[in-house]
């Protein structure tokens, strides 16, 4: 069933950022929700609130998180619920040329949840900053963004992963 969590939005160009209510669906095939334990403040935010990369407003921002698997969609294997992650801005297919000599790093089919988180007020589509949306009590990423991670890492320290260190 879906759930109505909290969420940061920009709801539009140079607008003040703001907590609404959004809509994450359950996780479909290939999916899994994720409960955020912690999220980075990166500069990329700011670029997405500043029309910088893309005018497809209003957007869930965040993406340098960990936090744990709550439900995964149809064939998902790698990861399972209460696995701790961090999320990953480029899910790799793992079946293009690249992926299959072992070198992921190079493929450019990287992808996202196929649904649509919303706002609860008024049903609007969001836009997750780099696929993710980490700025929210609970997201709904594609399960190839998931990273499974020791758990006795700080997940303030674990999400750092997602992008800091990668970026």
């Amino acid at each position: 069933m879906a759930q109505e969590v909290r969420g940061v939005i920009a709801p539009g160009k140079d607008e003040p950022v703001r907590v609404e209510t959004i809509v994450v669906p359950d996780p479909g095939p290939g999916e899994a929700v994720v409960q955020v334990q912690a999220c980075g403040v990166c500069h990329t935010d700011l670029h997405y609130k500043q029309g910088g990369i893309n005018d497809e407003f209003p957007f869930l921002l965040g993406h340098e998180a960990a936090g744990v698997v709550e439900s995964v969609g149809e064939g998902v294997t790698d990861v399972a619920p209460g696995d701790f992650v961090i999320l990953n801005w480029r899910a790799v297919c793992g079946n293009c040329r690249a992926c299959l000599r072992g070198r992921p790093w190079y493929c450019f089919n990287t992808h996202n949840a196929k649904q649509k988180m919303t706002l609860a007020a008024t049903g609007q589509e969001l836009s997750p900053a780099l696929g993710i949306g980490a700025f929210a009590d609970k997201t709904l990423v594609a399960a190839g963004q998931c990273t499974k991670v020791d758990p006795a890492v700080s997940p303030a320290v674990a999400g750092l992963l997602g992008c800091g260190v990668m970026a």
